[in-house]
């Protein structure tokens, strides 16, 4: 019943913001693009894999406009990979349970958005976050770039954004779907990597948790993450088995699995499959599972964000 009733209700405001919209949104060619000094990026729902597939489009924004100061905002469990991101000055979080919220975090998000902001961009993938939207709304900033598909029911564009940008129908890696957002604006950029950076103080403790499982060891390591709840996605456990057993006869390799604290049944799983020696990693946070991953030479893992993250 209230699913109904909540429906309704976004239609209407919906209805009511398309009204107030100019029929016609804005094309690039009528913006004077040297005005642009202060940009807010909206990138906040999906998981950190997703966010990730985002950052080479925060790049070209960031080489079209190479003075402007630019905040980004995340949901606080994106916070860990969106930190130290190069391309941007600062990143704002919104926090994804109400219990996390305090005065001054409120405070903060608040302080954040209701910046005078030249330009507001909005990232979507296949489903579309009216939060979003609503943030890029109330930093009343005056262009507001935004992917054309996917919009809303019983409206024809997205009333909320100036700039729609056209999306290619045709099959694309998310990488290019996101660039194709800021490509319409006149951004770009060959460097397709993610804009993901460790410091040198959490690169300095990658290898010193290597050296805590491995004392001196210098030779080639394979890692092992689960990472993913779901049996379909997940790399089966006789055949994940068959690797390790297969790899320790190499004798070039040690091997070290990284558990999630909710996966103690699959580590015993595994354990009780393989004849290989196992090291298991302490319990790390996101960054310190980066930071590890680049000391390593080869991560078997399933489609889950660590796989984006080791990329």
């Amino acid at each position: 019943m209230w699913y109904h009733i909540e429906k309704k209700i976004k239609t209407w405001i919906l209805r009511r913001l398309t009204r107030t919209r100019p029929e016609h949104p804005l094309t690039p060619d009528e913006v004077d693009w040297s005005t642009i000094h202060h940009i807010l990026i909206i990138r906040q729902h999906d998981q950190f894999g997703d966010f990730l597939l985002t950052t080479p489009a925060i790049r070209a924004i960031r080489l079209k406009f190479p003075r402007a100061r630019i905040a980004l905002v995340v949901r606080d469990y994106l916070y860990p990979v969106a930190c130290n991101n190069p391309d941007v000055d600062e990143v704002c979080i919104l926090f994804d349970s109400a219990y996390k919220w305090t005065p001054k975090r409120i405070a903060a998000l608040i302080g954040c958005i209701r910046r005078p902001y030249d330009l507001a961009v909005v990232f979507n993938t296949v489903s579309h976050s009216l939060s979003s939207d609503m943030m890029a709304y109330c930093s009343r900033a005056p262009i507001v770039l935004g992917p054309e598909t996917p919009t809303f029911d019983h409206t024809d564009h997205n009333p909320f954004y100036s700039l729609n940008a056209p999306l290619d129908p045709n099959p694309k890696h998310q990488i290019e779907r996101n660039l194709d957002v800021v490509r319409y604006i006149g951004a770009d950029t060959e460097d397709l990597s993610y804009g993901f950076a460790l410091s040198e103080t959490e690169q300095i403790e990658g290898s010193k948790i290597r050296e805590q499982m491995l004392g001196e060891y210098s030779g080639s390591v394979l890692a092992i993450h689960f990472g993913t709840r779901d049996p379909k996605k997940r790399y089966p456990m006789p055949l994940l088995a068959r690797v390790c057993d297969g790899v320790a006869e190499t004798g070039k390799y040690r091997i070290i699995v990284i558990p999630a604290p909710d996966e103690e049944e699959l580590l015993t799983q595994l354990k009780n499959s393989t004849q290989a020696e196992l090291y298991i990693a302490p319990s790390l946070a996101l960054r310190q599972v980066a930071a590890f991953l680049n000391t390593i030479d080869l991560l078997l893992c399933n489609d889950t964000g660590i796989l984006h993250l080791a990329a």
